[in-house]
């Protein structure tokens, strides 16, 4: 009890390193002891980790739907093994020419998508440049059509499942700590203020279009690098990397955990990627199990599994202002 007690009044800060710390750790172990096969579940859950915190910059701080943000995964897979396996560009190379590729074009598509100024034109936009790119996707011979393309895109140094499961672990975790810190800086509290109130921050002078665009900026830099290592443990790009199906699958991971919780987006990825993976080893019918989940969250849980102070304040905040609205309607 004294340690609960003493692990309670620790500064924020302190709790979320311990947390992480705890986390690395037991995933460390996990990989120690575990198969071939099992190590191939974890480094597709610690990718999907990276890609549901990645979009919870844009979703849980901007207040965006990032319906369109599984683009930059798709189009980092693609640039990469096309660079590989068609163009036969070193791996490291590849890496860093497909993430300038992919940011060079996340510039344009969000600035575009944010040009209307709302948030569900941004979400209907960007989910039909998504829908569009995958199309041309699966009817172009060159990128492999509806079969994608295959072939060792690994590092020499990360060839097997365990080396290539520790690639993904280590830049993962480091990407997710550089997340981390974005989130404590200033620019995730003006991030945040564009959700919460966005007149008052343009009655200051703050120009909220480019905050939004930085943010979907940071969400597609991370994103991608996610795609990369996706495209490295499947050996090889497939247009499901490019599907609107994982998008949304991305928003079932940050409401499940809890939107406006740093690890709530971690801990939805470990549920969402545990039902599509194992669950399936039990019943065909694992995807009723998501479903009832959704339903309960949505119901009970709107914050997610995963709760802070910040988020109880927020849907009170939420909640009294609508009881105004209707005592003024």
């Amino acid at each position: 009890m004294k340690l609960l007690a003493t692990f309670k009044n620790m500064k924020k800060t302190q709790r979320d390193g311990i947390i992480g710390i705890a986390i690395l750790v037991v995933i460390l172990i996990a990989s120690f002891v575990a198969s071939d096969a099992f190590l191939d579940f974890m480094a597709r859950a610690v990718i999907f980790m990276l890609f549901a915190s990645a979009l919870n910059i844009i979703l849980g701080l901007g207040g965006l739907r990032p319906l369109g943000m599984e683009m930059y995964f798709g189009l980092g897979s693609y640039y990469y093994v096309i660079m590989c396996v068609r163009l036969g560009v070193p791996n490291g190379l590849a890496v860093l020419l497909a993430i300038l590729i992919s940011m060079v074009i996340s510039l344009f598509i969000n600035w575009l998508c944010l040009r209307a100024g709302d948030d569900l034109a941004f979400a209907f936009m960007s989910m039909g440049i998504n829908t569009l790119l995958w199309t041309m996707i699966q009817k172009l011979q060159w990128v492999g059509s509806d079969t994608g393309i295959t072939g060792n895109v690994r590092f020499a140094f990360a060839n097997g499942p365990r080396g290539n499961f520790y690639l993904c672990f280590v830049v993962c975790a480091v990407c997710i700590v550089l997340i981390y810190l974005i989130l404590r800086s200033s620019f995730a509290t003006v991030l945040k203020g564009s959700r919460d109130n966005l007149e008052r921050l343009t009655f200051v002078g703050m120009n909220t279009r480019n905050v939004k665009l930085y943010a979907c900026m940071i969400s597609s830099f991370f994103v991608t690098i996610a795609g990369i290592l996706y495209a490295m443990r499947n050996m090889g790009a497939f247009p499901v990397m490019m599907s609107t199906n994982t998008s949304t699958e991305g928003l079932v991971m940050c409401l499940i955990g809890g939107m406006y919780s740093f690890f709530g987006p971690i801990l939805g990825a470990v549920i969402v990627t545990v039902i599509n993976v194992l669950l399936p080893n039990a019943t065909r019918y694992y995807q009723f199990a998501l479903g009832v989940i959704i339903v309960l969250c949505v119901l009970f849980l709107q914050g997610g599994l995963l709760r802070d102070k910040a988020s109880k304040d927020l849907e009170e905040n939420t909640a009294f202002e609508r009881e105004e609205e209707a005592g003024g309607i």
